[in-house]
């Protein structure tokens, strides 16, 4: 794994991490991450992808490893990180003269949601712990963090929100005693998740309210309608996720995106798995898929 810097659509440097170590590369994964995590917790999944001739890229994102405050960036977060991650697939595909891909996670998929209606110049999209968020908890939440963005200011941390949601998702799983089992069905890999510095922290306000606000625009008539109805895109994710309500928001996704003209799309649902599908018990599997759809 190389760190590079990485300058982006507005001047600004962003670390980016590439795994390239391979001989005869045959295309580029680009790799977004989730959440309240950072890119190097990629790391043996792209190794994994290097040994079947694919490089791997990824930024941090905004507000994430390497900011000035972490879990916080002034202006609109979510659509500059959309930008970032635009930016850096064209950098990818002029560098490497390779079809580039790319693979979202959790809060990383509602980005690559929002890249497919920039039509990017992609081979095929993976959506990783993905959802259709037009619930009313999403709703909420954005109503919550641009109250108290008015009243306290975006840099406070979004301490309900995060309570309403990462609080909540750990609940069926109260039984097995310990902190973000919905993750993974992997102890091992939730108690490095925890010790983890760079993991597990509560957003900002600001963070949060241009996340929630941009999840509206995900789903529109007009936003859906710009999407390349014959670029490949497969939908993954644990049929024990909370985050894909158990596999109820992932097939509403599915189904929005069949019903919007997509005629190559495809979803699947791996039984028991919980959110980081990438670190579960069956990991295997789920990298041959993605190599496999890639």
């Amino acid at each position: 794994m190389r760190e590079l810097n990485f300058e982006s659509f507005d001047g600004s440097k962003r670390q980016l991490l590439l795994w390239d170590s391979v001989k005869r590369p045959n295309g580029v994964l680009v790799i977004i991450h989730g959440m309240a995590e950072h890119a190097s917790r990629y790391s043996r999944f792209s190794e994994y992808l290097n040994a079947q001739g694919i490089i791997a890229a990824a930024l941090e994102q905004r507000a994430h490893k390497g900011s000035e405050i972490l879990g916080h960036e002034d202006g609109d977060v979510f659509g500059d990180t959309v930008k970032d991650n635009l930016a850096l697939i064209d950098h990818m595909r002029s560098s490497y003269n390779l079809p580039v891909s790319v693979f979202g996670h959790s809060y990383g998929s509602m980005i690559a949601q929002s890249i497919l209606q920039n039509k990017p110049d992609i081979n095929c999209m993976v959506l990783s712990g993905s959802a259709a968020r037009t619930d009313f908890l999403a709703r909420l939440g954005y109503g919550i963090a641009k109250l108290q963005r008015a009243l306290f200011g975006g840099k406070k941390r979004a301490k309900l929100i995060d309570k309403l949601t990462f609080g909540a998702f750990d609940k069926p799983f109260g039984s097995e005693n310990r902190k973000f089992a919905w993750l993974s069905r992997d102890k091992e890999c939730c108690e490095q998740y925890i010790g983890d510095a760079f993991c597990g922290y509560p957003m900002s306000l600001n963070f949060q309210a241009s996340f929630l606000d941009a999840l509206k625009g995900l789903y529109t008539i007009r936003g859906l309608s710009e999407i390349d109805k014959d670029l490949p895109v497969m939908i993954i994710s644990g049929d024990k996720d909370p985050v894909g309500g158990n596999g109820k928001f992932v097939e509403e996704l599915y189904g929005l995106y069949l019903r919007n003209g997509l005629r190559r799309i495809k979803y699947k649902l791996y039984k028991d798995a919980r959110h980081e599908i990438l670190n579960e018990t069956n990991r295997d599997e789920v990298y041959r898929d993605v190599v496999s759809f890639v």
